[in-house]
Order: C-alpha cells, then structure tokens, then sequence
C-alpha cells in the first residue's frame, strides 16, 4: 500500500527526536508503525533487539508482529509486546538482577477474586458484607486504580464512585499489600505495578534496566494511566554507556473511552511532551474507512469537547461513501424499526456477518433483542451471557416462577435421581435471589425440591439436613422461599391463572427483587442497569401477553429461547456488542439503537454535579468511537423529538450542554445527535461534487464544514445564517 504524504513524515521522522503522532480511526496507523519500524531497522541500521513495539492488547499486539515479521523476516522483526508484557520483561529483567523476587502470577480473574476474599473476609465480617466474593469484585477494582494512577487510597476513594460502604477500602489497601507480597502473589495490575514500584523506590534498580532500547513506539497512547506512562519513562532512560531511547506515541485523543480505569488525554496532549520533550506532532487526520458526511458529523460531534487536539477528520480519495440514516424508532408495517433495517439491508443483498448493533449499555439492548427474537433474526451478544436479556439471572429467575405457576415445572415428583439439565434449571430460581447456602448446597436443594415438590416438603427437607441449627437466619430464608414456591405451584396445579404481567408484578414484590439486585451488585449505577434489563422484560411482558393465558404466554417464551438457542448455532448471526469492545473495529453496516438522553450519554443517578462536564466529554468521545466503526452505512435509531429535526434543518450542531437538560428522558433525542449537524453533514459530499444546487445551502453552523471544504482545497463556503432553532 502507497503511503500518504503524512503517512511518510512519520516514517521518515528522525532518529534521534520524540515524536507523537494523532491518528484518526481508519487512517492506516498500523501500516505506518510497521513502516517506520521497517525504516528504523534497514535504513537506520539499528539493532532489533534494542526496537520494542509496544501495543494495547494481545491481539493487537500478535498482529503487529504478524506484520513484521512478514516485512522484516523473523530474525529482524523486533519484539512486539503489551504494557503487561512490557512490565513482566522488565520484571524478568529485573529478578536476574536481583532487584525483585520470582513471585507467582494469577492471571484468571476468577482466581484473583478468590484469593483477594480470602484476604478481606476479616474486612467484609466487621463491616457487615455476608459475601466476601462479591466484595472482593470492587476491592480489586479501587486496587488496581490506586496502581493506575499511583495515588494515595484516600484520593482515589474520594475522587472515585465507590459506595459510601466501602471506605474502609482506603485502610485495607496496605493490608491487602502487605499480606499479597507476604504470599509472593502477583496480580495482573502488578506486572505493571511492581516494576514501577521497585524502580522507583530503588535508584539502583532504575539504572540497571536503563540504556537497554533505543527506540519505543507506543500505539494506543490515549489509553495509558499514570503508572504505565511512568514505566515508559524508565524504559527509555539512558544511562553512561547508552543515551535515552526515542520514544514514538501514536493514538487519538479523542478516542481515549478508559477514563474509568485510569486513562487520561493528557498523557498523549500534555504529559508525554513534558516528559519528552522537543518531539514533533504529526496529524494522519485522513481516513480511509469512511466517507464525508460521517467525517463531517463525528468532527461536529466530537467538537463539543474542550480538552482536545485541534484536527479535523478527512475523508481520503479512495474512501467509500458512507450513508447516513436518522431513524425514529416507530414501526414500519408493523415492524420494529431496527427489523426493518436489517431486513432491508439484507434484501439488498447485504450480509448479516457484515452488520452490528452497537449499545451504549447491554441493557438498553433488551427491546432490541425481542424484536429481533421474534421476527425470528439470529444475533449473537458478545459480552457474555448476562448480556443476553433472556439469559440474564435475573430475568431467568422470574421466568422459572412463571413456568412454576404456569404448572410447567415439577407437575410430578422425580422418581429417582433428577437430570442434571432439570436441576440447573430449577436452581435459576428457587436458589435467585441468593439463599447464601452455597453452590453444592444449591444444587442438594435443587433435587430435594424436585423430588419432594408438594407444599414445600422439599425446602423442609433441606432445612432438616443441610442447615446447622444454629444457623436461624439461613433457616429462615429457605423457609420463605418454601412458601413462595407453595404459593405459585399451587397456583399451577389449580389452573387458575392469573394474567402474566399481573403474576410478574406480584414475583417482584415477593421476591423483593430491585432490593436484592442493589445488595448483590453493591452499586447503584450496576443495580440501575439491570433494573433496566428488568423493566425492558415488564413491558415485553404487558405488551405481548395480552390475549394469552400464562400457559400460552410461556410456550411464546419458550419459543423464542429456542430461537436464541439456534442462533447461538447459526455461521451467520446478527452481532450486537458494546461501543467499548468496538474500538479497533468496522462494519460495512452500524446501527446504533436507544439514542436518547439518558441512555446515551447515560445520566448516572450518583453523578457529583462537579463531575458531569467531564462524564460528557467521555460520552461524547465513546459516541463518536461508535459511529466511525460504519464503513457504508451508520442507522442512528432515535425516539421521535418534535425539536430534533427542525434543529438539525437549520443546521445546527456542536456542544448542546447547555441546550439538552442533562437528565434522563427517554422522550428526548441524545444529545449527541442534536450536536452531529446531520443534515448539513450528508450534504457535504454534494457540495465537495460541485451539485446544482448548492449554492442554496445555508446553516447555522456552518463552521466546521467550511474549514473541511478548506482543508481539500475546495473554495466553496456555506453561508451562515444567524437565526435558528431554540
């Protein structure tokens, strides 16, 4: 592939300068890493081993040597590692030299929670937390910040979203320090961590693994925290023998979507210049991915942020053109919109593995899934299986009352030992919310119930044989499960059904649920998703169950559980993931569902007011990620705000903070598509045509598309017209 001109003053930059490099989505950064490495080893001359490519995920990261090794030759192509694995080879480096011990390392998350309750289970007892399992899920997490960000416990704490509860995470951070280096234990966060720390506290240490590189390029810059930026600094130190090694940072900064965890567009903007300084800024601000009007409306949209580079996307020559659909989410000929879409592209012979649906959050995607479920659509979540509307805990729980009382479950008692396919699915239930009797216990109570399932004999039985005596509370707990189990089977066996959606708001009160979700999650903005979930599944429930008896209600959903059980199967299947597992990604075809204000930019209910400046700009600049994942077509799916297309034909756009109340309302367009000029966008490649006509083109805003026009050369301008839309 034919370098660009600016793809070439990165390849060519000099040896001996820093350099950071702002590329846009879709502007061939990989292939421009590959090449100035290339330059670097053949026309520089420099020695391979002293070249380290250092990349944001493993994937990422085999690729680029993948890349490499195939311009290079194997015996050329030099390392191409992760921050992780960055940290273990300086870690390795630094055992050898006797600075760090040859600790273990627990990688799987699962592991890494077990071991970190049985830490704080002391903690969790004194300050009133039964599951020390679950606790141990938001422990790691305010970890792992305080080693991002290299804070004291007690700033990180007050800065952070941590409950109100969990404060005594500030004093048990050293403890669990000191008992994981007492155990020789390393997490995933301390093969970053540790190098620094011990590097840090020891000059001596520093100074050995300095002078080993002499060039470092780091791709995915927005991304780092503070500790991985500090342990670039002591990767590229120099020492007498060998000067610093120069250091190249590619990213964008207006895709950094990891503030969450650490990641800060200052260290790309602010930080890396100071720390290495007199380097030169490059812009690949062209794209090949996407066409004009998506460029112009991701510049408009992401313009509403302050804290940023001044760049414009440019479509290239060769980039494709990319429609731009706003959808009001009504059906069509009885059709749910997102149906509709889908069926269209596919008739047009589109591909289904060439399409997506990107959701700000799973939850938002429930309404989603039913549609596509039942016009009989295969999609597959990638997020796991709580992601899956029908299959999330939660919702399979009612669903398992519902079959109870449907008298769909248990009509006989097992003779025998019950299959195991029956016990799985019995334990969704009777054992959710969680009766803390533990897994095996579960699963003993599970059997008991189906072999002993008249009046409750069975939660008896197991009363009777597996609960300590002492042990009341517990007691007590399978006994009122028991007799919630009494009430609905009975109402199985006299088939006098009650309607779905009234039996489904009695199981809510019985079982106490949006109680129980915000005990088990410990947060409010977690347990306000699910509740979310949750309330997308209530208004299936009223909508669809109407004119169905219960019994007929739960074939229905068992139908369309035999529907996602088939597209699980399926080679071709509709993908429906996160805007954050979308970075690095593209689709021929987008489609972005929910867009109103509440869902996307999401409002957290907790959110400190001081905060929500900066929460936008990091919605923002995950909207804009989203939408440049489209190649040929984005479908933006909005509720139908009477005040959004008059705006947007007027064309107006960048930063409605001040415009679109930062409150949740699902009646309200997001924000974000009142910022995206849309209309004014899908012009442009008419205008940059020279169209009869568009000398017509007047807008409120017509700003940023005019210095667009000027950055290709174009001598058009659109005229500005001061009045518009309130």
């Amino acid at each position: 592939m034919a370098l660009s001109i600016q793809q070439q003053r990165i390849v060519q930059h000099p040896y001996d300068r820093h350099a950071v490099a702002l590329a846009v989505a879709g502007s061939g950064k990989s292939t421009t890493m590959v090449e100035r490495i290339a330059v670097l080893i053949e026309a520089g001359q420099f020695d391979p081993s002293r070249v380290i490519a250092v990349m944001f995920n493993k994937a990422a990261a085999d690729h680029l040597k993948e890349s490499l090794v195939k311009r290079l030759g194997k015996r050329n192509a030099p390392a191409s590692l992760t921050f992780h694995g960055l940290g273990t080879q300086v870690l390795r480096r630094l055992t050898l030299g006797g600075f760090a011990e040859q600790w273990d390392f627990i990688g799987d998350p699962s592991r890494a929670e077990r071991f970190t309750a049985e830490i704080i289970t002391s903690a969790c007892k004194q300050y009133g937390h039964k599951y020390p399992r679950r606790v141990a899920r938001d422990f790691l997490g305010f970890i792992d910040r305080v080693k991002s960000d290299l804070k004291e416990p007690a700033e990180v704490f007050a800065n952070g979203d941590w409950p109100a509860r969990y404060d005594w995470f500030v004093s048990w951070y050293r403890q669990f320090e000191k008992e994981r280096q007492q155990k020789g234990i390393r997490l995933f966060s301390d093969l970053i961590y540790d190098p620094v720390r011990i590097m840090t506290g020891n000059p001596e240490a520093a100074a050995y693994i300095s002078g080993a590189l002499d060039h470092l390029i780091l791709d995915e810059y927005q991304d780092i925290g503070h500790c991985q930026h500090i342990l670039v600094k002591f990767c590229a130190a120099g020492n007498e023998r060998s000067p610093h090694a120069r250091v190249m940072a590619v990213g964008d900064d207006d895709q950094t979507i990891y503030s969450w965890r650490g990641a800060k567009v200052e260290y790309i903007l602010r930080k890396f210049h100071e720390d290495f300084t007199d380097g030169s800024i490059y812009q690949l601000n062209r794209t090949w991915r996407y066409g004009h009007a998506l460029s112009c409306a991701a510049n408009y949209v992401i313009s509403g942020n302050s804290d940023r580079a001044d760049k414009l996307c440019i479509s290239g020559d060769k980039a494709p053109n990319t429609e731009l659909f706003l959808e009001y989410d009504v059906p069509i000929g009885g059709k749910p919109k997102i149906v509709s879409i889908v069926e269209n592209y596919l008739a047009s012979d589109g591909n289904i593995t060439d399409m997506v649906v990107l959701v700000r959050s799973y939850s938002k995607s429930a309404s989603s899934q039913f549609d596509l479920l039942e016009h009989g659509i295969p999609f597959r979540i990638e997020g796991g299986d709580e992601a899956s509307v029908l299959e999330n805990k939660w919702v399979a729980c009612l669903l398992g009352w519902m079959r109870l009382a449907a008298g769909q479950v248990a009509i006989h008692p097992y003779q025998g030992e019950p299959d195991i396919g029956s016990i799985i699915e019995t334990n969704k239930f009777v054992n959710v919310p969680s009766l803390g009797i533990g897994w095996d216990n579960s699963g003993i109570l599970a059997k008991l119930v189906l072999q002993h399932p008249e009046d409750g004999e069975g939660f008896s039985k197991f009363i009777s044989r597996h609960v300590a005596t002492q042990n009341q509370g517990q007691a007590d707990r399978v006994a009122k499960r028991g007799k919630i189990w009494r009430k609905y089977r009975a109402v199985g066996k006299s088939r006098n059904y009650p309607k779905p959606a009234h039996l489904l708001k009695d199981l809510l009160y019985h079982l106490d649920i949006e109680k129980q979700i915000l005990q088990e999650t410990g947060k409010q903005e977690e347990a306000d998703e699910l509740m979310s979930l949750l309330e997308a599944f209530i208004e299936y429930v009223k909508v669809n169950s109407k004119g169905k008896s219960l019994p007929e209600f739960m074939d229905h959903v068992q139908d369309l559980l035999d529907t996602s059980d088939r597209a699980k199967k399926a080679t071709s299947a509709l993908l429906i993931t996160s805007c954050h597992r979308s970075k690095g990604m593209e689709w021929l075809c987008v489609i972005m569902p929910s867009l109103w204000q509440g869902a996307f930019p999401i409002v957290p209910r907790t959110i400190d007011p001081a905060k929500i400046e900066d929460h936008l700009q990091d919605e923002r600049r995950l909207f804009y990620v989203a939408m440049t994942r489209a190649k040929r077509a984005l479908y933006l799916i909005a509720p139908r705000d009477p005040k959004l297309h008059p705006w947007l034909t007027a064309g107006k756009g960048g930063n409605c903070d001040s415009v679109i109340p930062f409150v949740k309302n699902p009646g309200t367009a997001s924000q974000f598509l009142y910022e995206s000029n849309l209309f004014l966008a899908k012009a442009l490649p008419l205008i940059i045509a020279g169209a009869k006509g568009r000398d017509s083109v007047k807008a409120s805003s017509p700003e940023l598309l005019n210095q667009y026009l000027e950055e290709l050369n174009i001598d058009f301008r659109v005229e500005k017209i001061e009045q518009g839309v309130s």
